[in-house]
């Protein structure tokens, strides 16, 4: 059984490339753009003792 192994490869190869385009265009956030509108989106910083 012979296969056409080069069209199957060009098939997959196209949606890997497209979903690779729609990653970087979406800005590489894969569950929505995170952004931070102000300290109470940051975790909290440990701080030492200071004298």
């Amino acid at each position: 059984m012979k296969t056409k192994n080069g069209f199957f490869g060009m098939i997959v190869g196209g949606i890997v490339a497209l979903a690779a385009a729609i990653f970087i265009i979406s800005g590489g956030e894969l569950g929505g753009k995170k952004t931070v509108e102000g300290d109470k989106d940051l975790p909290p910083v440990a701080t030492t003792g200071q004298k």
